[in-house]
């Protein structure tokens, strides 16, 4: 009989401590996801910082959280093919917090956020299982890798050279430099009359050059393999840093869009250093993994028919085609425009266009 009043006692116990788990084993049970660093460069490593809080009277014997990390453009898988979840178990007692860190190596371009994630717990013997989902706003941008400037030294310098030998093809008739004697070849309407009713003689104004020195990035997200897609958002962060340095305005567009905007990849010009932030979140948003919403021909003659070549046009492809070529063409008209391409096996210079070997860890030869 007493035996029978023992097991009847434990049973009761058991149900009523699995009744008590069931109501309140998430009350004031806090867990929140905190990337140390809001921003780095692929290749770099950070940290996640996780913080469980249970601040209620009730212990947790066995209890584990779970979060999936997603690139915002697709999912993040092992060598397996799985997906990566990030997984801790820990006994959390009463009024107690934990706080834990995970590395994150090697990561990269893109946006990260937490997807998939739950608080998962049991009662004391282990009995009942619950579980919920849990939401946490975390979120990294990793920017595009940058390729060192001395291995863009050749298309740095040309690209330079242009840009800055636009600044002198037209005078600003509302900028006056200097007030010299006329000459026969001076326009009348550069006489400056005040000027020579002073002096007796004929004097004309000279202006100034005031046109804005700028880069204009366009890329090419159809072309070439993933890889080599990687490597051109590489080369155009690179290049809109080293220009920005030197105080020199840039602009990117490509024809894909924004994995977190949904519009077309699109910075317009701006300088500063503040600037290449602007820029290399929009490049970190870029989706390759899909088709691109317009062919990068139709693109080009898209920015053709809107006047786009107010700024020193450079194109930055994973390969190029007859129609991606007469689109460059006419994109660039007797403009100076450049084009990048990437992925061939020698550089050939092709009067304003060049060519760029594809880009490594080991050595890359220009």
């Amino acid at each position: 009989m007493i035996v029978l009043w023992i097991f009847l006692g434990a049973l009761l116990l058991l149900l009523l401590q699995h009744v008590l788990y069931f109501k309140f084993w998430n009350r004031k049970l806090r867990m929140s996801l905190r990337f140390d660093q809001p921003s780095v460069t692929a290749g770099e490593t950070v940290s996640v910082t996780e913080l469980v809080s249970n601040r209620k009277l009730l212990p947790l014997p066995l209890f584990r959280y779970r979060y999936g990390l997603c690139r915002n453009f697709d999912q993040l898988f092992g060598p397996d093919g799985k997906q990566i979840y990030v997984s801790y178990k820990l006994a959390l007692p009463a009024q107690r917090s934990v706080r834990n860190k995970t590395i994150l190596k090697d990561l990269k371009r893109g946006i990260y956020t937490i997807a998939d994630s739950s608080l998962e717990a049991q009662d004391l013997f282990y009995w009942g299982h619950f579980s919920e989902p849990f939401v946490s706003r975390a979120r990294l941008i990793v920017y595009p890798k940058k390729i060192s400037a001395e291995k863009l030294h050749l298309p740095y310098r040309q690209l330079l050279g242009a840009v800055l030998t636009r600044r002198y093809a037209q005078e600003d008739p509302f900028e006056i430099r200097n007030i010299r004697p006329y000459e026969p070849f001076d326009s009348m309407r550069d006489i400056n009359w005040k000027a020579s009713a002073k002096t007796g003689e004929l004097k004309v104004n000279q202006h100034d050059y005031t046109t804005d020195e700028a880069l204009l990035l366009i890329l090419d997200a159809e072309h070439g393999t993933e890889e080599q897609r990687e490597t051109v958002i590489s080369l155009a962060s690179s290049l809109a840093a080293l220009f920005l340095h030197r105080g020199i305005s840039v602009s990117v567009c490509a024809n894909s869009r924004g994995c977190v905007s949904g519009g077309m990849a699109l910075v317009p010009s701006g300088a500063g250093i503040s600037h290449l932030r602007t820029i290399d979140e929009a490049l970190s948003q870029i989706k390759l993994g899909a088709s691109a919403p317009m062919s990068f021909s139709a693109f080009l003659s898209q920015l053709s028919l809107q006047g786009a070549l107010r700024s020193c046009c450079t194109v930055i492809s994973a390969g190029g085609s007859p129609e991606v070529s007469a689109a460059f063409d006419r994109l660039c008209g007797s403009e100076h425009g450049y084009y990048i391409q990437v992925g061939t096996d020698a550089f050939v210079p092709q009067g304003s266009q060049f060519t760029i070997l594809p880009y490594s860890e080991r050595e890359v030869i220009i």
